[in-house]
């Protein structure tokens, strides 16, 4: 019976149901149309505020997926924003600045942040540590977006982040921690603040150098592409990013002074740049006072070997760690990744480099940045003291090493000796590298080099953050002024970390000329992909200061700094060297002439040889590290 009465309730109870579902459907359809249409409706009523609801959720996830995924912790507070506060600098100037405030009671350490690309670009910054119980003051530098006064790249970074910092430090949320935050222009602003006396905490200056010549020349060559382009679409108050539309147009002409009129604007500080082709006074004036060995501050460095700061980061750390004030020397640590200048391009997949989903800013640099600023202005005992002061990835292994020093103390250099039987242009040459001396009577090489032709750049470490990267050189490769030396395919992995260097013995029929290398990893499949690459302007192969033409013919030693590196070339692979006079658009191009190269309008055609003999060995040399 019981089972009886059970059913029968079930079975009046599910025809009830059944019975009433119309008129409950008849009630909720209304309801989930209006609720469809209302979000529509908001939308169309309310653009502006739909907007705004739409990028705050937006905001708010983005926020916790980072915080997720770099682990970094869970967030501690809400925030406030205070904007466009015109902050006064010494000459009457004022300098839009956003205030991100925590919720929680304050004062707070404060993070700064200085930029030329509109402070709004940096909201997500601000709002992610303004979480963390940061409070962040982001500004517009002089002359760009919404602050007074005119712009010019670096000239008054040092001055306006003295006067910011100061008044941030006034402030009653502030309780006197002041922190540098940023890459870029951002990481350049943060140097200038600790080279003049703005009492800063701590730094962590990314992809950026404090000696602004040292990362826009190299050994006297210009950063043609990089700073070309960049000109043209950060000129003015606003920039362009449509501005480089006609760089193609820039690269490679003459006069190099003109190459922006060709492009389409008339820059002037990029006038100025090329006409400064040394560390004279002009760059003196942008850089840091006393050097970047007199730095008080400590810094978290971050660099990326495809970027093209990284030699010049790497000689802010060595400086700092050789000749900072104890703190600093202390403090100073380097997080040096894969990355080029916008972290992650395609060509990283050579080395089955690839960013995680949603990882468009490796989870490394959130996670340790913002353990530094704990450690640095909050006194967190989070580990960063036990930290090492140099974290690598090497390419291969594709892993993070930790070092006590850059290059590894153990590291030991490593002689390939350059041979051939005087055929050693092209990838199809007969260009060999061998541990062995070149012996007597073997033929030098040779290529012309004309400066109308020049070799194009294939990947390396540039500001075509789409392009850069460990790019495959086999279309270079097959230029006929273009040597190459190959090792035999290597038996054992081999584990290069540091400095990467050529001794190259070399005349031209040019007075003055250039000669460029590239350290290149050839994989069992034929890609040849580049590591690293270096140039030496003839003028300058006695140092900066003391320019010289070359005579004709004269057999010269050049030595080429090729650049930093870490990696691990793996067994069956064969070590390559390239050798040739250009690599445009990376570089300027010589015009041969000997004339300033800046008002240069004619070129000439030079005849290049490059010797390896008993007397003239040329080599390239390797920093191994024995394991």
């Amino acid at each position: 019976m019981t089972g009886s009465k059970s059913g029968s309730e079930t079975g009046h109870g599910g025809r009830t149901f059944r019975s009433r579902l119309p008129v409950r459907l008849s009630g909720w359809i209304p309801a989930l149309l209006i609720l469809a249409v209302l979000p529509a409706a908001f939308v169309l009523i309310f653009p502006a505020a739909a907007k705004s609801s739409r990028q705050a959720v937006f905001n708010e996830l983005l926020m916790r997926y980072l915080a997720f995924r770099s682990g970094s912790g869970w967030f501690q507070t809400g925030f406030s924003v205070q904007p466009d506060i015109g902050v006064p600098m010494r000459d009457g100037i004022r300098l839009a600045t956003d205030i991100y405030l925590p919720s929680s009671r304050g004062p707070f350490p404060a993070v700064l942040m200085r930029t030329p690309y509109s402070k709004q670009e940096m909201k997500p910054a601000g709002e992610f540590f303004a979480r963390y119980g940061f409070a962040v003051a982001v500004q517009d530098t002089r002359g760009r977006h919404k602050s007074e006064g005119a712009f010019y790249p670096f000239r008054n970074e040092m001055a306006d982040g003295v006067d910011f910092a100061r008044w941030v430090r006034r402030q009653s949320w502030c309780n006197g921690k002041l922190g540098g935050f940023g890459a870029s222009y951002l990481g350049f602003t943060q140097w200038a603040m600790a080279g003049g006396d703005a009492g800063l905490t701590s730094i962590s200056p990314a992809f950026i150098t404090a000696n602004l010549y040292e990362g826009i020349y190299q050994n006297g060559a210009f950063g043609q592409l990089t700073f070309l382009h960049w000109s043209l679409t950060s000129n003015g108050r606003y920039g362009d990013m449509r501005g480089a539309a006609r760089i193609k147009s820039g690269f490679g002409s003459f006069p190099l002074i003109g190459s922006d009129d060709a492009a389409g604007k008339d820059i002037d500080f990029y006038n100025d740049w090329v006409d400064h082709p040394e560390p004279d006074a002009y760059w003196q004036g942008m850089s840091i006072a006393g050097g970047r060995g007199s730095i008080a501050t400590p810094a978290f460095l971050v660099a990326g070997w495809y970027d093209f700061f990284v030699d010049a980061q790497i000689r802010d750390f060595q400086s700092i760690r050789r000749g900072g004030s104890e703190a600093a020397r202390a403090g100073c640590k380097i997080l040096i990744g894969p990355w080029g200048h916008g972290f992650y391009s395609r060509n990283l997949e050579n080395y089955g480099i690839k960013p995680k989903w949603g990882e468009v800013i490796p989870f490394e640099y959130i996670r340790d940045s913002k353990a530094w600023l704990d450690y640095s202005l909050k006194g967190v005992r989070n580990g960063w003291e036990r930290r090492a002061p140099v974290r690598a990835f090497v390419l291969g292994d594709n892993q993070w090493r930790d070092e006590r020093e850059w290059p590894p103390a153990r590291s030991s250099y490593r002689t390939y000796y350059l041979h051939s039987g005087g055929k050693a242009a092209t990838a199809r040459g007969d260009g060999t590298l061998a541990l062995s001396r070149p012996t007597a009577g073997e033929p030098f090489d040779e290529f012309v080099f004309d400066p109308r032709n020049p070799v194009p750049t294939a990947g390396g470490g540039h500001g075509d953050i789409r392009a850069s990267g460990p790019a495959d050189q086999r279309g270079v490769g097959k230029r006929p002024d273009v040597l190459v030396y190959s090792t035999a395919a290597l038996q054992q992995p081999l584990l290069v970390m540091g400095p990467v260097r050529v001794r190259l013995f070399a005349s031209s029929t040019a007075a003055d000329t250039d000669f460029t290398a590239k350290l290149v990893d050839v994989f069992p499949d034929e890609r040849a992909v580049i590591l690293c690459e270096g140039i030496v302007r003839a003028r300058y192969r006695n140092g900066l200061s003391r320019p010289e033409l070359m005579r004709p013919g004269t057999v010269y030693g050049f030595d080429i700094e090729v650049g930093h590196t870490a990696v691990r070339l793996k067994a069956r692979h064969r070590i390559r060297l390239e050798i040739s006079s250009s690599n445009s658009p990376r570089y300027d191009v010589n015009p041969n002439t000997g004339r300033p190269i800046a008002t240069e309008r004619d070129t000439l055609r030079a005849t290049q040889r490059v010797f390896h003999t008993p007397d003239a060995a040329s080599a390239l040399i390797l920093p191994v590290v024995e394991e």
